[in-house]
């Protein structure tokens, strides 16, 4: 009854309204303190990416912090021809590397040292990382990004004497953003993935992850293919953006100590600019059933692990609920039955999970198992006595006690998320733009609830 009461008295409070090109912003004045934090949710991720552009929204992700038309050049015109010009220069080193065995050396040279020059050309009109830079000189905190394979979400907070600052910034990048030093942080974003498979365990996801979608785009991989990544144009940046960060595929929520009217206001001015062009298509390809176990083996040296996924339904679907608390029971946290199990009793492993989500919740996806398996014990012994609990999960249902607890820790961590400003206008722009109503953020709770064993 006082969770209820909470969030009945804090949904109260959220106010929302769509702009005419059909932005939806959320704002909850929350005045307790002189700051306000704000969360742009766009509802496009490495999901929507098709073959040969793989990695553009991780590399779209990067370049909305390059500045915009307005912030980040000494001459706005001018830098907009120098990147015409290494736009050519790629096209024509890219074209002769193309042909490979017939490609000319020489040619393939000389076109990769005027490739750089106009790099270097454009790069002397840079004002390197000012939009940055004028977010830290006002009192910004928090500030970042992320891209997952369903949306890219961007976020901080300022003073709230700062509220018009952000709207122009925020405004100024959604509508008019200069995909400069593009290739140089293609570079950074494939340094990424090298990261990201230089331990075996890596290495192990990204095989695992690949091995698991035959059909749909979930199996691409969230920072993209290398040959897509030493690919990837600006143009094709250009084109993404265009296509995805429009109006009616995003929603804006601010929270702290802001007044309704006047983020009304500064939005209407700032934010009116979006595109109103009609919000992509959802990804049509459905994954088929997998009607043969896919069996993924990584010979290293190194700690032994097993990961074990089973497909799911999306977050959309009515068991969702069942399916989140069933990752729990399995396998969250010193009590879980998989972790008594394998680490307590059998201790062949010495750290073990379970969830869902796997790799988004969008689109049906992956309940993962993954264990790191202790000094002797062998990944077959390991494995059995996963399937051995999950076939007893699978007979028996859960307990009563067991589902309690799991729903205390759900909820508990709901309620934690909520307590900071970032946070809950995180979870505001997410319900909104995802499930198309923030209201549901406080209905949450309740479909957890309704879980029976």
């Amino acid at each position: 009854p006082a969770e209820g009461s909470g969030f009945a008295d804090l949904e109260a409070k959220v106010r929302s309204f769509t702009l005419p090109n059909g932005l939806v912003v959320i704002v909850l004045e929350r005045p307790e303190a002189p700051v306000f934090a704000f969360r742009t949710f766009v509802d496009a991720g490495g999901v929507d990416e098709v073959a040969g552009i793989t990695g553009l929204a991780h590399m779209f992700e990067h370049m909305a912090f390059k500045g915009t038309e307005s912030f980040g050049s000494t001459d706005p015109r001018a830098e907009a021809r120098a990147l015409d010009a290494v736009d050519a220069a790629w096209d024509a080193w890219f074209a002769e590397k193309q042909k490979g065995y017939a490609a000319d050396s020489t040619r393939l040279r000389d076109l990769e040292a005027a490739f750089k020059r106009t790099e270097d050309a454009a790069k002397a009109l840079v004002v390197g990382n000012e939009f940055s830079k004028i977010l830290d000189e006002n009192g910004a905190v928090s500030v970042n990004a992320y891209t997952s394979m369903d949306n890219t979400n961007y976020f901080y907070a300022l003073p709230a004497n700062r509220l018009e600052l952000w709207a122009r910034l925020e405004g100024d990048r959604l509508t008019q953003p200069v995909m400069r030093e593009y290739y140089k942080e293609r570079d950074v974003v494939q340094e990424e993935r090298r990261f990201g498979e230089s331990s075996p365990r890596g290495r192990l996801m990204y095989n695992f992850w690949l091995s698991a979608f035959l059909a749909h785009p979930y199996g691409n991989g969230l920072i993209g293919h290398p040959s897509d990544l030493g690919a990837i144009t600006r143009r094709d940046a250009e084109a993404f953006f265009r296509e995805h960060y429009v109006a009616k595929n995003m929603a804006i929520a601010v929270v702290g100590d802001v007044r309704y009217d006047e983020v009304k206001r500064l939005a209407e001015r700032y934010f009116s600019g979006i595109s109103d062009a009609p919000e992509p298509p959802p990804v049509r390809t459905v994954e088929p059933r997998h009607e043969a176990e896919i069996r993924v083996v990584v010979q290293e040296e190194a700690q032994p692990a097993v990961m074990i996924g089973y497909h799911v339904p999306s977050s959309f679907a009515p068991e969702w609920p069942a399916v989140e608390l069933l990752g729990q029971v399995v396998g969250s946290g010193r009590s879980s039955r998989l972790y008594e199990r394998l680490v307590k009793r059998d201790q062949t492993a010495v750290r073990i999970g379970a969830y869902a989500g796997f790799p988004g919740e969008k689109y049906p996806n992956l309940l993962m198992v993954q264990a790191s398996l202790a000094r002797g014990a062998s990944t077959d012994s390991v494995e059995a006595a996963i399937y051995e609990e999950l076939d007893r999960l699978a007979r028996q249902g859960p307990t009563e006690e067991e589902l309690r607890k799991v729903k205390r820790q759900v909820r508990a961590g709901f309620i934690r998320g909520l307590r900071s400003n970032l946070g809950l206008a995180g979870q505001l722009a997410t319900f909104q733009e995802l499930y198309g109503d923030w209201r549901l953020l406080f209905r949450y709770v309740d479909t957890i609830n309704a879980v029976t064993p």
